[in-house]
């Protein structure tokens, strides 16, 4: 009877055990996520592929594209509003572009870059020649708050595999995003990206 006790015993022990370990081993995309350098706006971030620095951010409910010849294109509008992040980004030793750059909110949503042509994430960046430039994003504005910009080499989540990437607090808590909110011009007009 004994012995019979102690084997329940251990068994629950042992499955205890058994879901401790599962619970506390990291999933698939927690294993293989990018390695992410943190930084906040104004700060230089530097990881190992690229340095990235955020210098300000502005709002919009349309975005004109101004091109490298000073012509400006017709307003894109969208259904929710337009963030700009400006930023300065070099390459560490390779060419690259920085396509993965996306915007996570509070909520654990990420959005994509725009796909316009003529912005920061779309330039081939050369090692060691900075380039300033936009970044341009649409979202919804009720998910602005807390919104962190991160940023790897490649475009497909899939593809971030334990690769640099550099997570940026753009510092938007709640009173400074409804102040950015309630000064948003309609139409926001963005320069080409150029080589510092």
């Amino acid at each position: 009877m004994r012995r019979a006790v102690l084997s329940v015993v251990m068994g629950v022990v042992l499955l205890a055990a058994i879901i401790g370990v599962r619970r506390a081993t990291p999933g698939v995309d927690e294993r293989y996520a990018p390695i992410a350098v943190s930084g906040a706006l104004g700060e230089q971030v530097d990881t190992a592929a690229f340095q990235l620095r955020v210098d300000r951010l502005e709002l919009g409910g349309a975005v004109r594209i101004t091109d490298d010849y000073g012509l400006t294109g017709e307003p894109k509008s969208t259904a929710g509003i337009w963030v700009v992040v400006w930023a300065t980004v070099a390459a560490a030793s390779t060419s690259l572009q920085v396509q993965g750059a996306r915007l996570r909110t509070a909520d654990g949503s990420e959005y994509l870059a725009s796909s316009t042509i003529g912005t920061l994430d779309k330039t081939d960046l050369s090692p060691g020649i900075p380039a300033y430039g936009p970044i341009l994003f649409e979202i919804p504005p009720d998910r602005l708050t807390g919104a962190v910009l991160s940023v790897t080499t490649h475009s497909v989540k899939g593809l971030d595999l334990l690769g640099p990437a550099a997570d940026v607090d753009l510092g938007l808590t709640a009173s400074y995003a409804t102040g950015l909110l309630q000064r948003m011009p309609p139409t926001v007009t963005v320069g080409p990206v150029r080589n510092l």
